[in-house]
């Protein structure tokens, strides 16, 4: 038996979220690393230009290529060991060799090193060719035989210094110096701290950015996801309910005018009582059936000039006999509102809808309080319609908006949908809160053009 597999949807928030974070972070981590290695790579290369430039123009001027050729005695040795004497007293400077040709140390203000060669010596070869060679490293991490201190040194740089003869045509040897810069190493840190700090706001700032885009991207996506699938189920609803209801009104119709006749005729209290529910239940229908066409049909905009507050008393006005049926008690607070543009029968239809709603949670009566204010600095109209009926249990509460889903015994589930729809129409905003047992309260917010 095959297993058949699901359709997984693409969730596009969570895919980028983890792509960009690990591909943000990734090149953040690269870039961080390769500007820190470039900036203390130029720090170190510029102060070892500064010692370079020392010292050759020092060996220069006494032309000191005999010594690495021959090391020579006298005179010109005393010169040239104090010299390196003093480049080893320098600050910072923590040990200076001088080699030969062949990589054999020839001076060493550390003696243990005069007369040994430390090969491989990658650095020193560099050197030999001509060209300056830099390098650094911690303490306690040697890589170099040579690599050993007596006193503890954090950091330091190792350059070697090419020397050439008199007649600059040859390289006769190098000086190698040692030193534990630590200015040097307190501004590479803090280069480098800024470096990162820099990458890892940037790297933040960035995802921030494209993740709001994309998130704003998404749920566009979504709600035309939502409005497509909303606009092919109201053209099919459209075109289902205008079948039932040529179908139905007619032998509707029928039925409802053949109790009427039997009404008046007949005397009977218990036939009376029949033909009345016919009556009362083909009106019920016919209410179902004209809601369900005002629903499914789409709303145009016929907009003309009206009072908010106007239309408040009007939509109550029609429900005065449920009201006195159910004993309901009504407390108005309205303001006296501007002429606005609304298409008035839709909105009146959407607080006769809110209203009626209010009325059948109250069967053994309550209390009705319906406000209307404008809202100040943002020149909209706030609508509040609140009761003290039964109210609707929160595992509900994100389905009362949903077509068809209802929570009367008797109703068809498009009230509250339709409203909806209708505010939106005027670009306005409905807000629906409950607690079951203590009422629930519709607050509607309408933008105000004239």
């Amino acid at each position: 038996m095959k297993q058949v597999k699901k359709d997984r949807s693409f969730n596009l928030i969570r895919w980028f979220s983890l792509l960009s974070f690990f591909s943000i972070a990734l090149i953040t981590a690269a870039s961080s690393v390769l500007l820190s290695r470039f900036l203390t790579q130029n720090i170190l290369e510029r102060d070892a230009i500064v010692s370079m430039e020392f010292v050759q123009s020092n060996l220069e001027s006494v032309k000191a290529a005999a010594y690495f050729e021959s090391k020579p005695k006298g005179k010109l040795k005393t010169i040239l060991e104090r010299f390196f004497e003093r480049i080893a007293t320098m600050p910072e400077v923590v040990r200076t060799n001088v080699y030969n040709r062949e990589g054999l140390i020839l001076w060493s203000n550390d003696a243990r090193f005069i007369g040994h060669a430390f090969n491989p010596n990658r650095h020193l070869g560099i050197a030999l060719t001509g060209e300056l060679s830099i390098s650094s490293g911690i303490s306690g991490r040697p890589g170099k035989g040579e690599h050993i201190f007596d006193e503890e040194v954090a950091f330091f740089s190792e350059v070697y210094i090419p020397i050439w003869n008199d007649s600059h045509d040859e390289i006769v040897g190098a000086i190698e110096v040692y030193k534990a810069p630590l200015t040097l190493f307190h501004a590479i840190e803090r280069g480098n701290r800024l470096i990162w700090i820099s990458e890892v706001l940037g790297g933040v700032f960035l995802f921030a950015s494209l993740f709001w885009i994309v998130r704003r991207a998404a749920l566009l996506i979504q709600d035309q996801q939502a409005r497509l699938v909303g606009a092919e189920t109201m053209a099919t609803i459209g075109e289902m309910s205008s079948v039932v209801a040529h179908g139905i009104r007619n032998p509707l119709a029928s039925i409802r005018s053949s109790a009427e006749m039997a009404l008046d005729e007949n005397q009977l209290i218990t036939f009376k009582r029949s033909a009345s529910d016919i009556i009362g239940q083909a009106d019920r229908l016919e209410d179902w059936i004209r809601e369900l066409l005002t629903y499914s049909r789409p709303t145009q905009n016929k907009l003309t000039l009206a009072k908010i507050d106007e239309m408040i008393r009007a939509a109550l006005t029609s429900l005065n006999h449920e009201i006195e049926k159910y004993e309901i008690q009504v407390a108005l607070d309205l303001e006296a509102t501007p002429r606005m543009y609304v298409d008035e029968p839709l909105l009146t239809h959407a607080l006769i809808n809110l209203m009626s709603n209010a009325i059948d949670a109250m069967p053994n009566g309550g209390f009705l309080n319906i406000q209307n204010r404008r809202i100040k600095k943002s020149s909209q109209m706030e609508i509040t319609i609140k009761d003290t009926g039964s109210g609707i249990a929160a595992d509900k509460m994100d389905k009362v908006l949903k077509p068809f889903f209802t929570i009367k015994p008797k109703g068809l589930g498009v009230g509250l949908s339709l409203t909806q729809r209708i505010v939106e129409r005027h670009r306005g905003t409905m807000h629906l809160s409950s607690q079951e047992g203590k009422g629930t309260t519709v607050t509607l917010q309408i933008p105000i053009s004239r």
